[in-house]
């Protein structure tokens, strides 16, 4: 078990009184739990054995943030009826509940029982959802990875006033990171990182424009919006080359599960080309005639002429086909969208 993931300040016996001292073993039972497990879906369920153990606790739920879509989902659920775990991973929860919020602005305390937020049994979701199911009391830790990734939440319910006591909110506070860990679901995409190269940057990019980075990775977007948006448009895959503000980037586009992954590396234009002889490749390999190649780009059907041959010249190519072919084959082209 790698305790790093607990609180090291908290492990200091000398300072802790019983309730703290219960807090931190039921913390260590949890993190156990949650980093002994092969998958995410038995690390929920080992973690939700030991909450429901626990005589206080009649409900609790794992849910983890899926990166691509965005939703949360449970990766397991013990006693929560399905509108209350809808609403747990939905927006009235983590958007527009006000003990969730602070979770949000707070982020130096993981996890927060309705005892610690004032008014909290006021809120709509305590009146609307949890006491008409029958619970009294609940806590929710916000589950966030070392480098600082959102990746799910951990809730617990009681039908007893007051419970669960401060040892259970604190179990959960320190074993937050742990558990972050254990269902961050970009963790499927450390096989695909591990078969990149060492100076290549990726991000797995959703339809909708998002970036989701890959564990170990460096971002490869996050400063070339233009980029960002080229790749939205483009929904394909296949292999590149960009210009931007860090100047040739060999980009390749992979198709993923829900999104796109973007991987690149600093390159050289290829065989010494112009970023003007770059475009005229990149023309040829979509079949334009020299006619429509002076078209497109707006000059003289003999400068377009001349262009192509010199194409041809840099790149060892017998003909515009075999241009064209290589081009597609070894990402000779422009990215579109600049």
């Amino acid at each position: 078990m790698d305790r790093t993931a607990l609180d090291r300040t908290a492990l200091d016996d000398t300072a802790l009184d019983d309730t703290a001292l219960d807090g931190m073993a039921l913390a260590l039972r949890l993190a156990t739990a949650a980093s002994s497990a092969a998958t995410p879906e038995t690390a929920a369920g080992d973690v939700l054995g030991e909450l429901c153990g626990l005589p206080e606790v009649v409900a609790a739920a794992l849910a983890t943030r899926e990166p691509l879509s965005g939703r949360s989902t449970a990766l397991a659920c013990s006693g929560y009826p399905a509108p209350v775990l809808a609403h747990l991973t939905g927006p009235g929860f983590l958007v527009a509940d006000v003990g969730y919020r602070l979770l949000v602005t707070d982020p130096g305390r993981r996890a927060r029982g309705w005892r610690d937020v004032d008014g909290y049994t006021a809120t709509p979701s305590v009146r609307e959802v949890f006491s008409p199911a029958g619970y009294c009391g609940g806590a929710t830790a916000r589950l966030v990875t070392t480098d600082g990734r959102w990746t799910g939440d951990l809730h617990v319910s009681t039908t007893t006033d007051g419970a669960p006591g401060p040892d259970v909110v604190a179990a959960m506070h320190h074993a937050a990171p742990a558990l972050a860990a254990a269902v961050d679901a970009t963790r499927r995409f450390s096989a695909l990182a591990a078969a990149l190269a060492p100076d290549e940057a990726a991000s797995v990019v959703t339809p909708d424009g998002r970036l989701v980075p890959l564990p170990g990775r460096p971002p490869l977007l996050p400063d070339d919006p233009a980029l960002l948006a080229a790749v939205v448009s483009r929904r394909g895959e296949g292999a590149w080359c960009w210009h931007g503000p860090a100047g040739w980037t060999r980009i390749r586009l992979v198709a993923v599960a829900g999104g796109i992954l973007v991987v690149g590396r600093p390159c050289d234009p290829p065989h010494g080309l112009s970023a003007r002889e770059l475009e005229v490749l990149t023309l040829l390999a979509e079949g334009l005639s020299n006619h429509a190649l002076a078209r497109r780009l707006g000059i003289s059907e003999r400068t377009a002429a001349h262009h192509v041959e010199h194409v041809l010249a840099k790149c060892g190519a017998p003909s515009r086909a075999a241009a064209a072919v290589r081009a597609v084959q070894e990402g000779w082209r422009l990215l579109p969208g600049r």
